[in-house]
């Protein structure tokens, strides 16, 4: 199982990547997270924001297309796009994350 998050500037766009995703099955879930401050230096100047977090929850095979997805419609320059690979979770889960990624039946 692998696990993306990303920080959006509003609910609407974290809200449409995590739909489309769970729509396409490049994720199983997506879980959105309100009112994450980031604190990051942008452009030479110190930037105070509040962000959207979304975590998106895929299978081993479906991450570099999830991965790739989010980067082509993500509306920030250079979005945060973490990849966390090697979690495990229980069986049960695991085998949902794959049926729902479009894995196995």
């Amino acid at each position: 199982m692998i696990e993306f998050h990303v920080t959006y500037s509003g609910m609407d766009q974290a809200s449409a990547a995590a739909r489309s995703a769970v729509d396409a099955r490049l994720a199983a879930c997506a879980n959105i997270v309100e009112k994450v401050r980031s604190i990051y230096r942008w452009q030479g100047r110190i930037e105070d924001e509040n962000e959207i977090l979304a975590i998106f929850k895929t299978s081993d095979a479906r991450a570099d297309e999830l991965g790739e997805f989010l980067r082509a419609n993500h509306p920030y320059d250079t979005p945060a796009i973490l990849r966390h690979s090697g979690i495990s979770a229980n069986a049960d889960y695991e085998r949902w994350i794959e049926q729902e990624t479009g894995i196995s039946s």
